[in-house]
């Protein structure tokens, strides 16, 4: 896996489920200047709170992601996230949150600073230890700072 930050502004980005780790993957494009489109038959309310959010209320057909340039698989089906990932072009990026074997990109966990930007990832190993790992470093670094 190759490291990089993309400036999504402008970009189409589809995210297929609307639940929480879809609003928690809205929620990180949109603090990046990004917007997205939501496919799902029914989401969370929090959804509602969000600007830069189109909702298409609907079942996934593979026409939501013609266009996109990120997709997100984020639904509690293996067979809907599996599908998404078979109806993606070459030319797109996908990310299967149940399978990441699906995946040709995923998200690290941050820590942002006023003028910095920390990026961990455990390739996709091992989500939970990261986690822990983050807080101890941000721990750290509050420390350090103060």
């Amino acid at each position: 896996m190759y490291p990089i930050m993309l400036d999504l502004t402008e970009k189409k980005i589809v995210i297929i489920g609307g639940g929480n780790i879809a609003l928690r993957k809205t929620k990180a494009i949109i603090k990046a200047g990004g917007k997205v489109t939501i496919v799902a038959p029914a989401i969370l309310p929090e959804f509602f709170e969000l600007s830069a959010v189109q909702w298409i209320e609907s079942t996934y057909e593979s026409k939501y992601i013609k266009t996109a340039h990120l997709i997100f698989a984020c639904t509690d089906s293996l067979s809907v996230n599996q599908q998404v990932v078979k109806d993606t072009a070459e030319w797109q990026w996908i990310n299967d949150c149940s399978q990441k074997e699906n995946s040709n990109f995923y998200n690290m966990s941050t820590i942002e600073q006023e003028d910095s930007l920390i990026a961990l990832s455990s390739y996709g190993k091992d989500p939970a230890k990261l986690k822990e790992q983050r807080k101890k470093l941000e721990t750290l670094l509050n420390h350090t700072i103060n």
